[in-house]
């Protein structure tokens, strides 16, 4: 195939996955606004999504290890708690306190809020020398 037809079928697929990608989110965002209108628990209804998460992520390693019988990975718990323990309590406040926000907050702020945070995460990066400027 030549070159400007490969060209333009991934540039075609990654515009296709693009779009998915944003029908999804603004899907996912007016759900839960809708949600939020009469289910007054938005903590609640962000633990049991996590532990769903939890249960289908441990089957789909176990899938994968019957699939391709290499053994899978074991973490101690001194690395849960000081590698994955912070990363996971932000996710789910991250995740929580965004559906909470729905309670209190119109569509259109919490997307500007929610975009505006790639900005902080460049900010601190920067000031606690984790990236050059």
């Amino acid at each position: 195939m030549a070159w400007p037809v490969q060209f333009l079928l991934r540039g075609l697929r990654t515009i296709g996955l693009v779009l998915l990608y944003y029908v999804f989110s603004i899907g996912i965002t007016f759900y839960n606004k809708w949600l939020m209108k009469d289910f007054h628990y938005p903590l609640f209804m962000t633990l049991v999504h996590l532990a769903i998460n939890f249960c289908l992520s441990a089957l789909t390693r176990q899938a994968m290890q019957c699939w391709t019988g290499k053994p899978r990975i074991i973490l101690s718990w001194g690395d849960y708690l000081r590698k994955v323990a912070p990363t996971a309590l932000a996710t789910a406040l991250d995740i929580g306190l965004s559906n909470w926000s729905f309670l209190f907050i119109t569509i259109s702020l919490y997307t500007m809020t929610k975009s505006s945070a790639v900005l902080f995460i460049l900010f601190f990066s920067l000031v606690f020398k984790l990236e050059e400027p």
